[in-house]
């Protein structure tokens, strides 16, 4: 007796439905590996950089203290802690009752990357995507890359005064036509 269904129609069935949720799952998580990229980005340009303007900038940016910035900077690179500030002022936005400064949100966040969850699972826990937490992360770095560059940038010279040119000699005067007789 010949069964009801052949292999290769049951593999194409198998296909058929295995493959949106392989998608589905691809697409869920485009923000987390955005996250990701943003750090790895961050990190990548501020690895020979001296760390106290980055201290400057990122407490002037998120409106925290420099002394959370260096002490979010011992425990990471800082990729994660420009993802850690934008995530901390995303949940004072959002949730300004439950987190009302940024120092209850950096707890919270701290607690929760200490037990080993990520960025993404976080978010999700506490209720937001991690788009706008890009974005902020994103618009940072550019402000950070653009204050090196300031830094970097060489002091103006003064500019060295023209020599003076010899004054040209006065071009000979012509001397009158002489006048021709009439014809």
């Amino acid at each position: 007796m010949k069964p009801f269904i052949s292999v290769p129609s049951l593999l194409g069935i198998l296909v058929f439905i295995g493959l949106p949720t392989a998608t589905a799952f691809a697409q869920a998580d485009p923000d987390r590996s955005r996250v990701e990229a943003v750090a790895k980005n961050i990190d990548k340009d501020m690895a020979s950089k001296a760390s106290n303007t980055q201290v400057q900038v990122l407490s002037k940016e998120f409106n925290v203290p420099p002394r959370t910035v260096e002490d979010l900077r011992a425990k990471q690179g800082w990729g994660g802690v420009t993802i850690e500030l934008a995530m901390a002022q995303h949940l004072t936005q959002t949730d300004p009752k439950t987190y009302p400064t940024m120092t209850a949100a950096l707890q919270k966040l701290d607690t929760l990357r200490a037990e080993k969850e990520g960025w993404g699972k976080i978010a999700k826990d506490l209720g937001f995507k991690l788009g706008p937490v890009v974005t902020a992360a994103e618009h940072t770095r550019i402000e950070l890359t653009r204050d090196h560059q300031v830094a970097e940038r060489p002091t103006k010279i003064e500019k060295v005064e023209r020599i003076d040119r010899p004054d040209r000699p006065q071009r000979p005067e012509r001397p009158e036509p002489m006048e021709r007789p009439h014809r």
